[in-house]
């Protein structure tokens, strides 16, 4: 009988609408991703944000709940952002993303590599990135911030009929619809009135396994759940699987390398349970893990499964450390001169099917920023306070509340 199975998937992603895959005639190895040494003191950190992440995630789900994120889909959205924050947002936003030790500078590079050089590792692996920026168009954006984006996310920008809610949100989610091979068909819901600019990040990814399973030798079995009833389900099976292992404490690691060995997926399945194991995993216990797996030619046997997920990251990145972000004391100053906008909210959508062939996943993360105030109206339909004031000194002469109009 299987026990209860966790994944926790860390591997790839990248921008600017990159896209690379199919048949790989020359059967060509394909690269090594190359970092500076800067650069390769980012990864540590990004990971830290990665279980971070996703173990506040965890603690949202029922025991019974499947779930998949791509923390690099949010942390593109979310770096894209920050370029437009200042002072203490600024501030915040960074040390929530672990990119505190870094400079600006040294995170857009970093990123701008991984957009350039991860499409390009394996042929064989589809691997398309995308970010983009849509705003208002009565809304100023500073050039500044569209330059910093498109020069280092390769962002795609446009102005959109905010007035449109519908046709703008159908033009969003078109696009995200086009860059997830149509796994993430909508992540704008609607636009509200005070809503200035969405930044979008998404992430396709399809690769086959370095091993494939045979169809043939798939099986019904029953998965043990977490209140250890079963279910009947699919499980794949192969005898003999280059791959690398681990066992710590009753833990089984398994990771498992997709077509040319350049991307692999991470299985982990404690001996309890595995939702209080995932509240406990942060960067040091990960780093252990990894540390453990060593090469071996072994059987193995998984389940096959396909499921998509969503949920809003608004108060998971708010407990975090970035509240302000959200607040009337944001500063976005960098945005739009004079500031007056915040986030409003950050949403996550992610896919994965996972069978006899390889892996199929997408991602697309959405940050909203909008007025920090509701959206100014003249039409005073509801109380409000008033005074008659001196113009030039701005003496006040009267001041007064009106709840109802009707009354004398």
């Amino acid at each position: 009988m299987a026990r209860k199975l966790t994944l926790l998937c860390l591997g790839i992603l990248t921008i600017a609408a990159c896209k690379k895959g199919g048949v790989n005639p020359n059967n060509d190895p394909g690269k090594d991703l190359v970092l500076s040494a800067t650069e390769q003191q980012q990864v540590g950190p990004g990971n830290a944000f990665t279980l971070k992440l996703f173990k506040a995630d965890v603690g949202t789900i029922a025991n019974n709940q499947n779930l998949i994120i791509s923390p690099l889909s949010v942390s593109f959205a979310m770096n894209m952002t920050s370029n437009g924050a200042n002072g203490q947002t600024l501030t915040d936003i960074r040390k929530t993303m672990e990119v505190d030790g870094f400079t600006e500078d040294q995170v857009n590079s970093y990123y701008h590599n991984l957009i350039t050089n991860l499409p390009d590792l394996d042929p064989n692996t589809t691997l398309k990135i995308a970010n983009s920026i849509w705003y208002a168009n009565n809304f100023t954006v500073l050039p500044a911030f569209i330059k910093t984006n498109t020069d280092f996310y390769n962002a795609e920008v446009k102005a959109l009929d905010f007035n449109d809610k519908t046709g703008s949100a159908n033009t969003i989610n078109s696009w995200v619809s086009a860059q997830t091979n149509n796994k993430i068909q909508k992540i704008i819901e609607q636009i509200n009135d005070g809503a200035r600019m969405f930044l979008i990040n998404a992430i396709y990814f399809k690769s086959t396994w370095k091993t494939r399973f045979d169809a043939a030798r798939t099986y019904k079995a029953p998965f043990r759940l977490a209140d250890n009833s079963t279910v009947q389900t699919d499980f794949m099976t192969n005898e003999s699987v280059d791959m690398k292992t681990a066992y710590d404490n009753g833990t089984n690691v398994v990771e498992l390398p997709y077509s040319n060995s350049k991307y692999s997926m991470v299985m982990i399945m404690p001996y309890d349970d595995v939702k209080t194991y995932a509240l406990g995993l942060d960067s040091a216990k990960w780093k252990s893990l990894m540390g453990k797996l060593t090469a071996t030619k072994s059987q193995i046997t998984i389940p096959k499964f396909k499921f998509s997920y969503g949920i809003d990251l608004t108060d998971i990145l708010k407990s975090l450390g970035m509240g302000i972000a959200f607040s009337g004391q944001a500063d976005f100053s960098r945005i739009a001169a004079g500031g007056g906008v915040g986030i409003t909210e950050v949403k996550h959508m992610a896919y994965i099917d996972v069978n006899e062939d390889g892996t199929e996943a997408a991602a697309a993360t959405e940050v909203g920023v909008g007025l920090t105030a509701p959206a100014p109206t003249n039409v005073f339909s509801k109380p409000f306070i008033f005074a008659i004031r001196e113009m030039k000194t701005g003496l006040i002469l009267f001041a007064g509340i009106v709840n109802d109009p009707t009354k004398n």
